[in-house]
C-alpha cells in the first residue's frame, strides 16, 4: 500500500489533477470571500477572441527562447539543476498535452484570476515566479532566466487584465507544452 502512495504521489498525473483542481478551488475560495462568481473570470467577447491566437504564439515565441537561453554554453551549467527536472519522469505526449492544460488552466485561474486583481500584476508575476522556485540569489545566471520569465508572466498577467482569462491561459499552456515536447524529444 505504501508503495502504490508513493508512486501515486511522485506520478505525473497526480500532480496535473493537483493543479487543475486545488488552484481553481483556492481561486474560487478568494472570490467567493470578494463576492465574486467564478465563471465570472471567464468571460471573453468575441471581438478578444481575435487577439487569442498572438497570445497563443507569444507562449511559443518564449518558449523557444527558453530553449535557446538554457542551451547557451554560457547558462548551461547554471541550468542543469532545472533542466533535468523533469528527468525523473517518463513523459509521454499525452502527459505533455495534459500537464500544458493542467498547468495552464489551474495556475492561471488561481493566479491571474485571484489573486492578479488583489496584488497587480507586477507582484503577481513575482510571487508566480518565486512558487516555481526560480528565483536563486547564489546564482545570478538563473536570476536572469528568473528575471525573462517574469517578464513573460508580466506580459500574459497584462492579457488578462486588458483582455481575458484565457489571453493568460492559452500562452502559459503553449509556453508549457513546447518545454515539455522539446523535453520528450531530448530524451529520446
Amino acid at each position: 500500500m505504501r508503495k502504490i502512495f508513493a508512486r501515486l504521489f511522485s506520478s505525473l498525473w497526480f500532480l496535473g489533477l493537483i493543479t487543475l483542481i486545488v488552484f481553481p478551488i483556492l481561486a474560487w475560495l478568494i472570490l467567493w470571500l470578494r463576492d465574486i462568481p467564478l465563471f465570472s473570470i471567464f468571460e471573453i467577447s468575441q471581438k478578444e477572441v481575435y487577439s487569442l491566437p498572438a497570445f497563443a504564439a507569444y507562449g511559443i515565441i518564449f518558449a523557444l527562447f527558453i530553449i535557446w537561453f538554457t542551451e547557451h554554453p554560457f547558462f548551461e551549467k547554471s541550468m542543469k539543476r532545472y533542466k533535468n527536472l523533469l528527468s525523473q519522469f517518463k513523459i509521454n505526449y499525452f502527459y505533455a498535452v495534459f500537464l500544458a492544460i493542467c498547468a495552464g488552466v489551474g495556475e492561471e485561474i488561481f493566479f491571474r484570476g485571484a489573486v492578479q486583481p488583489l496584488l497587480g500584476i507586477i507582484l503577481t508575476a513575482f510571487v508566480f515566479v518565486a512558487v516555481h522556485g526560480y528565483y536563486d540569489f547564489k546564482n545570478w545566471k538563473v536570476n536572469l532566466f528568473a528575471i525573462a520569465l517574469t517578464g513573460f508572466i508580466v506580459l500574459i498577467g497584462w492579457g488578462a487584465a486588458e483582455y481575458s482569462l484565457w489571453h493568460a491561459i492559452l500562452p502559459h499552456f503553449t509556453y508549457d507544452l513546447v518545454l515539455l515536447i522539446y523535453a520528450i524529444r531530448k530524451q529520446d
